[in-house]
């Protein structure tokens, strides 16, 4: 795929791939080129009824793209939509017309089923532990302080040495969070692992979508970036995972209020 960090270039890559691919695969394509945003929306079955195909042809319609799956085209399509919308209002409140389009294409990404099933864990968790570095770990930081007025046990880590030496204490009744702009660091890769062969729950909360989360994770959320890519240390990025983190938390107080 030509130019799709991030899913930029998607819809047009799609495009260009249409005269090549199986009447089934030129269905589906057609009809996220006409309505990207429904597409956005769709499960695999409502996209394979709109489209007229099995949804074996959306599955390899993704896999021909460059995709293990609809969830991971989806975060792309989202990215790109995000990108192009940018483009079209940059020059009149550029800032909050970015950061808008980036918290609208995140909210359009995440799945309500994931939502409710880390919400649910956090709700039983005997603890949570929240890790981040850098800019991510004051991301934590909050994560924590707002889980905490929920009245769950929830810390944040900033050393990843300090993280490792209290991860014999996790075990399978304890929920993991880890913050990342990048992805898959090495202190955070750390964190997982250890996590998770403790038999902890893992979450991971990143803007970019990369295939060794997802081996770590039991639940991935992309917080799409702003476009065009921030610049060294401008705060933009962390709006959309503090959304995440306010959808988090109203899933957590409908799930304490209905035990």
């Amino acid at each position: 795929m030509a130019d799709t960090l991030f899913g930029r270039g998607l819809l047009a890559e799609i495009q260009g791939a249409m005269d090549e691919m199986p009447e089934a695969l030129a269905r589906v394509g057609g009809y996220i080129l006409g309505q990207p945003e429904a597409a956005i929306r769709a499960s695999t079955a409502e996209l394979a009824l709109q489209c007229g195909a099995g949804e074996a042809s959306i599955v390899r319609f993704c896999r021909q793209m460059g995709f293990a799956g609809f969830r991971e085209l989806k975060i792309a399509l989202a990215s790109d939509i995000a990108y192009r919308r940018s483009d079209e209002t940059r020059g009149s409140s550029e800032l909050a017309d970015r950061m808008i389009t980036a918290l609208k294409s995140t909210s359009d990404t995440i799945s309500e089923a994931d939502l409710k099933e880390v919400a649910a864990r956090l709700a039983a968790a005997r603890h949570v532990d929240v890790f981040g570095s850098g800019v991510s770990g004051i991301v934590a930081e909050l994560f924590a302080y707002r889980f905490s007025r929920l009245g769950l046990v929830a810390r944040a880590f900033q050393d990843p040495i300090l993280a490792d030496e209290v991860a014999g204490a996790r075990g399978g009744d304890s929920v993991v969070i880890a913050i990342s702009e990048t992805g898959l660091t090495v202190p955070t890769e750390r964190f997982l692992t250890q996590s998770r062969a403790a038999g902890a729950f893992t979450v991971a909360i990143s803007g970019r979508q990369f295939g060794g989360l997802e081996d770590l994770c039991d639940v991935v959320f992309v917080a799409t970036p702003v476009s065009p890519l921030p610049q060294r240390g401008e705060m933009s990025p962390v709006a959309a995972k503090l959304f995440i983190c306010d959808l988090l938390a109203q899933e957590v107080t409908a799930a304490l209020s209905a035990a």
